[in-house]
């Protein structure tokens, strides 16, 4: 029986996971239920024989965690059995009445505070001996607990997909989610918000959760909701702006008119917004907001439009955001994002299923007259700093990386971008620090945790590869939660579960997902098979993955020449070389489309 069981609340699982591989590196034998006690009611007879059976119950406290009703449960029961009882706190909090009643005379201790944890175990008279080689690598020294983050002052925000009135046969969702999304992007250059980003809030149309459901899974007080219906070039627009902690609208208003007063009614309900939320902005900040980067209604409709097909990432979809917003340009020829726009969409179509240097060519061109048009549009810098490092030129990707992150250094992205060009250059321990610091920026970002767990795999980064899969876990469970049928993340999840030390349930979860048909997300499990020693099914999935279409040169050299994978131990044998072919083959077909 393990010495010390560790409760916790679920949203707290990277702290409880660092704190369990601490205490394994000092010998201690450690249980704990990696999916979090919020999870469900998992194992409760082993749960219960644990507590038993444990030396010392340590409580790892939290707002999360004096919510639950499970750690409650948990501590109601080692209190029952008179087992010693360490509460560790993430942070400065009020205990509520039932665990102060439970914890009446008991000391507590920081999670920062290593020496005084390691003395409470060893007064309690928990044995410390060997470490221990589960889930964690031998440690020459116990690292620091990383402390808990600083309590985000901003006010959180989440802009709901508008719904489509439209009469039946005008489907104008392309235009609710435009609306939304560009709400999304004006008041993103708030400093006092915290704001859900478009992707993540886009993704939201369609599931059946109510407001404030959802202001919990994300931790969200105010919600923007909005309905629109459009006929022909008429216009009517209603929105609100909902506090769900107190069931208060702070603001409710209509607008009619025609598609040419688009601005007008964007820019009104940006300030209504602020104003309902008494925010105080900045003289930069206000012009922000009513940014619209045009002033011609045809050339933004053709522009929000051709996002829609680019958020689509297949062929189909970036040809025709392509061709969309080509014809935005040609309406209004000092359109900047509309260039930067177009710039990233040949890049996409370059990187995923067209390799033509003629696309990267155009795309610079591109990139670089959006800058002539508008020297502070930063985002134009991103499509820029890649196609330098497409073209091998690094030392131009990161001087374009690095500018970004000088003038927009409180945005997710210009970190992101520098991480990138590191990423693709196969520095893979210079990225680790930029992607955290977009993670700082952007907490619910999948992609931009995704890539930091990558970053630390590929760079050997065991300690924090283990803490960032854990920190990404919940976050793709709560993203999965609302679109389970989402072929990458689902891959991306077998892989973090991995990545995490939990080998076997990433293996029986990568079981269940003979059905995925997408050729990213079948890569992605031809490598967790590979590194899970599987060679037979990873090299199976991988043909299914070429099958399917994917093409992205880089990784697919580096499914043959990565360590983590072991196909290099296939070196020589004819199998090895029948890969090689194949992806020689596929590779040649996406630069002759």
């Amino acid at each position: 029986m393990a010495d010390v069981f560790i409760s916790y609340s679920r949203k707290d699982s990277a702290h409880a996971m660092e704190l369990a591989n601490q205490l394994r590196s000092w010998g201690i034998e450690v249980w704990i239920d990696f999916q979090g006690i919020d999870a469900a009611d998992i194992w409760p007879k082993e749960i219960v024989q644990a507590i038993w059976g444990c030396k010392a119950f340590l409580l790892l406290l939290s707002e999360s965690s004096l919510r639950s009703t499970g750690v409650l449960r948990e501590l109601s029961l080692a209190v029952e059995k008179e087992k010693p009882i360490l509460p560790v706190r993430l942070s400065a909090l009020e205990l509520t009445e039932d665990f102060a009643y439970q914890l009446a005379g008991v000391q507590h201790v920081a999670a920062t505070d290593i020496e005084a944890i390691e003395r409470s175990l060893r007064k309690i008279g928990v044995p410390f001996g060997e470490p221990s080689s589960e889930n964690v690598p031998r440690l020459a020294a116990p690292p620091k607990l990383r402390p808990a983050p600083p309590a985000d002052s901003r006010l959180s925000l989440i802009v709901l997909p508008f719904e489509d009135l439209s009469p039946p046969g005008e489907n104008n969702l392309w235009f609710a989610d435009g609306l939304a999304g560009e709400l999304i992007d004006a008041l993103s250059h708030v400093r006092s918000l915290r704001i859900l980003d478009r992707k993540t809030s886009i993704g939201l149309r369609g599931v059946k959760l109510r407001t404030v459901e959802i202001g919990k899974e994300y931790h969200t007080r105010y919600f923007i909701e909005g309905t629109v219906r459009k006929f022909g070039e008429q216009i009517k627009t209603s929105v609100s702006l909902l506090d769900i902690e107190t069931g208060d609208y702070l603001w409710q208003e209509s607008f009619r008119g025609e598609f040419k007063d688009i601005f007008d009614i964007q820019e009104s309900v940006a300030k209504n917004v602020v104003e309902g939320l008494k925010l105080h902005l900045t003289k930069q900040e206000t012009s922000q907001i009513v940014d619209h980067g045009t002033k011609d209604p045809e050339a933004y409709k053709l522009y929000v439009k051709a996002q829609e097909y680019l958020d689509k990432h297949t062929r189909e979809g970036f040809q025709f955001a392509i061709e969309l917003v080509s014809r935005a340009i040609e309406h209004d020829p000092a359109y900047a994002a509309a260039y930067a726009f177009k710039a990233d969409a040949l890049v996409n179509m370059y990187r995923t299923y067209h390799i033509e240097s003629t696309l990267l060519d155009a795309a610079k061109q591109l990139a670089n007259h959006a800058l002539e048009l508008k020297p502070d549009l930063w985002q134009a810098l991103a499509p820029l700093a890649l196609i330098h490092q497409l073209q091998g030129d690094r030392v131009s990707a990161e001087a374009m990386a690095h500018r970004y992150v000088a003038h927009a250094a409180d945005q997710s992205n210009s970190h992101f971008t520098l991480a990138t060009v590191f990423d693709r250059a196969g520095d893979y321990a210079a990225a680790i620090a930029p992607y955290e610091k977009a993670a700082d920026r952007n907490s619910d970002s999948l992609s931009g945790v995704w890539n930091l767990v990558l970053a630390c795999h590929h760079a050997g980064e065991t300690e924090k590869r283990i803490h960032w899969a854990s920190v990404a876990i919940p976050l793709f469970e709560r993203h999965l939660k609302f679109h389970p049928e989402d072929e990458f993340h689902l891959a991306c999840y077998a892989s973090l579960l991995h990545f995490a030390g939990r080998h076997v349930e990433a293996k029986a979860y990568a079981d269940k997902l003979s059905s995925v048909r997408d050729g990213t997300s079948l890569y992605s499990l031809a490598c967790l098979y590979c590194e899970l020693g599987d060679l037979d099914a990873g090299i199976a999935v991988f043909r299914k993955a070429l099958d399917a279409g994917y093409r992205n040169a880089v990784l697919l050299d580096r499914f043959l020449t990565s360590s983590t994978t072991g196909i290099g131990s296939l070196a020589g044998t004819p199998e090895f070389e029948e890969l090689r072919a194949a992806i020689e083959h596929v590779s040649h077909e996406a630069h002759h489309v």
